[in-house]
């Protein structure tokens, strides 16, 4: 039995989820990033500027091109000597279906409302700050993300416990260019070893300096039937997407025991597997390019994901597909605290 973890209805939209304007500390005004991405072939775009949230939408949505209204919430921990900032946290507030906004009511966010972070001086709980910061924002509505976890300088123990985080940042296109810190697979592995049911998810984090081009890198592939705000964020907590720096995936799933994989041309395939030892795989590709790939399941797994690896070295990624015990008995990979498809009526 064939079991495919993308809907089979519907089409592709591609989307950024992190970026920057003149609104807060980005060089593009908020129509040139519009025009940017959509004549680049982008559906979606969340304006994330830094504590200060953000709503568009009537501005700028039409029929090919939307945007998630969002922020990028902060809280530091500085260096009273030094007079500067140790560590920090940035964690996504977007805004979310129309089920967590009639959750919030009053509270949801208002366009142009800006953030006050909290400041911690020479010492703080870094789990203890994420987890107030992201479940603050959740009260207003929004589904959360953590972001660029090793460039914040923050340690493993001051995320790996959070909850009610949605998905980490893996691949960060604005520092991989900037200062070659953007992958974050690390921290993420660490976490799904340990349980934590989190998925992943590419941007660009995109600031636009001018002494280097940090947009069109990281996305994220959402396999919806419709363009719109409660369809997109919908099928992105279903975890009904991809994420990339370039290839493509068109399908993956479980099939007679085995994790198959559908995509665009690629050298290598990673199968990244939870549990016991030795239960990860990779494919070569070594006449010609990979357009797939079988890993057979040996039972013990807690949960298996897929990296397809071009000869570039970008890199697309699925998120976990969690197992409870032996092959056939399958956690959804959605968000199960986040109701999914459900209307506020």
């Amino acid at each position: 039995m064939r079991k495919c973890m993308f809907s089979e209805e519907g089409q592709w939209y591609k989307g950024n989820l992190h970026s920057h304007t003149t609104n807060s500390d980005g060089r593009l005004k908020p129509e040139e990033a519009v025009k940017l991405y959509k004549n680049h072939g982008y559906h979606f775009l969340c304006f994330s500027e830094h504590d200060f949230f953000t709503d568009l939408r009537e501005k700028f949505d039409c029929e090919d091109f939307i945007l998630l209204p969002g922020v990028e919430a902060s809280a530091y921990l500085v260096d009273p000597e030094k007079k500067g900032v140790i560590k920090t946290h940035h964690i996504h507030g977007i805004l979310g279906n129309e089920w967590m906004q009639k959750q919030a009511g009053e509270k949801v966010f208002a366009h142009g409302e800006k953030l006050q972070p909290p400041v911690y001086v020479g010492t703080w709980d870094g789990l203890m700050a994420a987890q107030k910061l992201s479940d603050w924002l959740r009260e207003k509505g929004c589904f959360t993300t953590y972001n660029h976890p090793i460039w914040s300088r923050v340690e493993l123990q001051e995320v790996e416990k959070l909850t009610g985080i949605w998905a980490m940042e893996i691949y960060n296109y604005g520092t991989q260019i900037e200062c070659g810190e953007g992958y974050d697979t690390v921290f993420w592995e660490q976490m799904l070893r340990k349980g934590t049911k989190i998925m992943g998810f590419a941007s660009d984090d995109n600031h636009n300096p001018g002494k280097f081009f940090d947009s069109l890198g990281g996305y994220v592939m959402v396999k919806s039937k419709e363009l719109s705000h409660e369809s997109i964020v919908n099928h992105l907590l279903a975890g009904d997407y991809y994420f990339s720096g370039g290839p493509h995936i068109e399908q993956w799933g479980i099939e007679d025991g085995k994790i198959f994989v559908e995509c665009s041309g690629v050298e290598r395939i990673n199968f990244i597997a939870g549990g016991m030892l030795a239960g990860s795989e990779t494919i070569l590709s070594h006449n010609g390019l990979l357009n797939n790939g079988l890993h057979e399941l040996r039972g013990d797994e807690t949960y298996v994901r897929v990296e397809c690896i071009d000869r570039y070295g970008r890199t697309a990624w699925t998120n976990p597909l969690w197992f409870k015990k032996g092959v056939d008995l399958l956690y959804e990979i959605s968000m199960l605290e986040y109701p999914i498809g459900r209307s506020a009526s």
